[in-house]
């Protein structure tokens, strides 16, 4: 059996959502946007994570002593 590397491997979460948002990801799906919930809320957080990028280098620019 081949393994995953540890960069590849995903970890199970379990997550509380509002139903109007739940609503609205099982609309995508309906329509064939995301083939089920998993994936949509796969993308809705890679998508969250490359933008939150620019506010991460922000914060630690801002924080950092000037030279």
């Amino acid at each position: 059996m081949r393994w995953k590397k540890e960069e590849d491997r995903k970890e199970h979460v379990t997550v509380w959502i509002d139903r109007k948002n739940l609503d609205y990801l099982d609309a995508l799906i309906d329509s064939g946007v995301f083939e089920n919930r998993s994936q949509a809320i796969r993308h809705a957080i890679r998508t969250f994570v490359n933008i939150d990028k620019g506010l991460i280098r922000y914060i630690d620019s801002a924080s950092s002593p000037a030279e």
